[in-house]
């Protein structure tokens, strides 16, 4: 997971769009930490949150940015896309790379993901071919999440949707079957 998720970690992060060094984001289900280090080097007067249920995951990610969680710039919880254990419009920005079809409600993850966003976050939801790819009604379900400027541009590590998180975007769970 490591070694092909380095690619699309890159990518994924980029496709943020964030600008700001000192950005406060967000990565759900962090696996082995190479995305946390990607937002750590993208970011770096920022704040990075990850997290993750997995205790194998906590463990490998802790390791690998040791140093950052030692200076305060990286904070790993334990939990779950459905259930954050965070507050509300904390975040600039989140990426989930590998996981959003593991979610046993993604609609419920997704408005946890929402909540947590302050207005005009972007968020970026990405698959390698290992991972089997997303399920067909990826877009759909963003859009049933009230997320808006939703695209799908073209990846060379795999399969990325970003989105946007507007506070007027309604959500409308009636109209996707997840």
């Amino acid at each position: 997971m490591a070694q092909a998720g380095r690619g699309m970690a890159l990518e994924a992060v980029a496709l943020l769009g964030v600008d700001d060094p000192r950005a406060r984001v967000l990565e759900i289900g962090f696996g082995p930490g190479v995305g946390l280090e990607v937002l750590l080097s993208t970011f770096p007067q920022g704040e990075i949150v990850g997290v993750d249920p997995s205790k194998v995951s906590h463990r490998h990610a802790a390791m690998r940015n040791a140093a950052a969680i030692e200076g305060g710039r990286l904070h790993l919880l334990a939990g779950t896309a459905g259930s954050l254990p965070l507050p509300d419009e904390q975040f600039d920005a989140a990426i989930f790379v590998d996981n959003l079809h593991f979610w046993p409600d993604p609609l419920a993850g997704l408005a946890e993901v929402r909540r947590v966003l302050r207005d005009g976050a972007p968020v970026v939801c990405a698959f390698t071919p290992p991972s089997g790819g997303p399920p067909s009604s990826l877009r759909q379900l963003f859009e049933a999440a009230g997320f808006s400027e939703i695209a799908e541009p073209r990846s060379v590590h795999g399969s990325v949707l970003s989105a946007v998180h507007r506070a007027s975007d309604p959500v409308d769970a009636s109209r996707i079957n997840v």
